[in-house]
């Protein structure tokens, strides 16, 4: 039994690095810089009614800010930028 719960912690261990290493976050903070900012400041992410409670909110809602402001990411812009924010402030367990 401590064998297969520590196989399934070292899998889920290499699953979020991998999660972490496929988002450029330092592409993300530029995507966000140039094209998010333009609607709201950080206070945004940090307020407390936030309505961001998770991994899959934080990425549905860049998808949607993405789609309302005309931004033209692409699915890669996306994971960057929801990396860099997930990574700045929200602190997410990624999938």
């Amino acid at each position: 039994m401590k064998a297969l719960t520590l196989g399934i912690t070292l899998l889920s261990l290499s699953l979020l690095s991998f999660a972490s290493l496929a988002a450029d976050l330092e592409h993300g903070k530029s995507l966000h810089n140039d094209k998010c900012q333009g609607c709201h400041d950080a206070r945004i992410y940090t307020r407390p009614n936030r309505i961001i409670h998770s991994f899959e909110d934080l990425h549905a809602r860049v998808e949607f800010c993405d789609t309302a402001s005309k931004a033209g990411f692409s699915p890669q812009d996306i994971d960057d930028v929801v990396g860099y924010l997930n990574a700045t402030y929200y602190k997410f367990p990624t999938q």
